[in-house]
């Protein structure tokens, strides 16, 4: 299981407890309440409509969009309910898997390019550090190199904005990547290439606690990014991040709606209560009512597929609203979160690829035209179809194709796919063989037939010999 949160005042959420709704245990004498099936929303995420060959969520139909599958590894690992899907797509993005239009996770983060996006990094190396791989050696990169390397000594100028200030990570243009950036750099051991990014993370500070959505600052107040900054200072020593983790949380408590939700862009938002717990966490002894009242909102907003919605009432399940909120609902924070998956094996991709994606295949990747059955002149495959001649799916990625059963005896010498009907056809049905010396029969019968009635109109008409011989032949070419 993940590891509890621990530091100052921090609450775990203990375990689930299964009765006819799941219920999260919070610290001693909290009040237990309504909460979010955790089993239910693991299955959703891994759901092969959602997760795309086992590996990666997609923003458009062929785009893997690496972003929300990290999002959806890191909720994965805190319910731990699903370890060898997440395995599966931890390996995926270690192996530097591609998506249909060649894109990785390497493409994504710009490592190695003038681009880089030390945010997206920061996201990476959280998610290796999250599930026990060596973030030093992942993708094919020395993850926390790159990291450190994208730390802005200055903000950029001119048409350069990759630096909002110094201690922002290139290209880093919300609250929400500077902090897993801060994160994945602390729990790296990195405390002193991770100065500069907390000094730009607490510069971004409201005075009442909360923190902005966007970098440069935005100057809003937005619960998404104050919880995931709460995170990371609860990670920093001294008085003033301690202080900063109080006054935060107050915030946040404050913001929460009657029914239990908090405010998102559209109305109550669904994973920003979701990150709001796992903010509220931080001090949880404090805010037991409000994490039980935000597990019940969830619970409401659950649905039957165990996806969540995106803001209050709104029904279907929302692939990004359910990852935060999921995650959120076990309430470990991602400066702790923790889920060994050393001994876990690789869950087998889907044997078919998932209904809607076999309609825009990529350019350069385009898909194979299904193998045409083999016409023959026998109606022996109409009447008991061979097997080589079944229908196959029309298009099956390479990473979503289920490996074939290995045979029951010796190989035999392989076929060519156009000689394939009539071999099977003659060593298999004795009725084929019967219909064909029938055809055979019925042929030579006619040939006799024709041979009498050419004799015949020779001798009708012998001056037309010529002309007749060739209209007879080009009838029967």
């Amino acid at each position: 299981m993940p590891l509890a949160p621990s530091g100052r005042g921090l609450a775990a959420v203990a375990g689930t407890v299964a009765v006819v709704l799941t219920v999260v245990a919070v610290p001693a004498s909290a009040t237990t309440a309504p909460a979010p099936n955790l089993s239910l929303g693991s299955k959703y995420l891994a759901e092969p409509a959602n997760l795309i060959g086992g590996h990666f969520y997609e923003s458009f139909p062929g785009y893997a969009d690496y972003g929300l599958t990290i999002d959806g590894a890191l909720a994965l690992a805190a319910t731990g309910d699903q370890d060898p899907v997440l395995k599966g797509i931890v390996t995926f993005l270690d192996s530097a898997g591609k998506d249909p239009h060649g894109n990785t996770v390497n493409t994504w983060t710009g490592i190695g390019t003038k681009d880089v996006s030390g945010g997206s990094i920061g996201d990476e190396v959280l998610l290796a550090e999250s599930t026990g791989y060596n973030p030093r050696d992942f993708g094919g990169h020395n993850l926390i190199t790159a990291l450190n390397a994208s730390v802005c000594a200055r903000a950029s100028s001119g048409q350069n904005s990759s630096c909002a200030g110094a201690g922002n990570y290139t290209y880093a243009t919300s609250v929400f990547d500077q902090a897993l950036g801060v994160i994945a750099q602390i729990r790296a051991h990195q405390a002193s290439a991770a100065a500069a990014p907390i000094r730009y993370l607490e510069s971004l500070r409201n005075s009442d606690g909360s923190f902005p959505s966007l970098i440069p600052d935005s100057h809003d107040q937005d619960v998404d990014s104050t919880a995931v900054a709460l995170m990371a200072l609860t990670l920093v020593p001294g008085a003033t991040a301690a202080a900063d983790v109080k006054s935060g949380t107050a915030w946040l408590a404050g913001r929460q709606e009657s029914n239990g939700g908090f405010p998102g862009t559209s109305g109550d938002s669904v994973n920003s209560a979701g990150l709001a717990i796992q903010g509220l966490t931080l001090e949880g002894a404090a805010y037991r009512s409000q994490i039980g009242k935000a597990l019940a909102f969830l619970a409401r907003e659950q649905n039957s597929n165990g996806g969540f919605s995106v803001t209050a009432g709104q029904h279907g399940s929302n692939l990004r609203a359910s990852t935060e909120a999921l995650g959120g609902a076990v309430g470990t924070s991602f400066g702790t979160l923790y889920r060994n998956l050393s001994s876990t094996h690789t869950a087998p991709p889907p044997p078919t690829p998932p209904p809607g994606h076999q309609k825009h295949p990529a350019p350069g990747h385009q898909k194979r035209p299904a193998p045409q059955p083999t016409v023959t002149v026998t109606q022996a495959a109409a009447a008991a179809p061979s097997p080589t001649a079944s229908a196959s799916p029309s298009h099956t990625p390479p990473a979503a194709a289920a490996p074939a059963p290995p045979p029951s005896g010796p190989a035999a010498p392989a076929t060519p796919r156009h000689e394939a009907t009539l071999v099977n056809a003659g060593s298999d049905s004795s009725l084929t063989t019967g219909l064909w010396w029938s055809v055979l029969g019925v042929a030579v019968a006619a040939a006799a037939v024709i041979g009498l009635l050419f004799v015949r109109r020779r001798r009708l008409y012998p001056a037309a010999h010529g002309a007749a011989g060739k209209n007879a032949a080009g009838k029967t070419a």
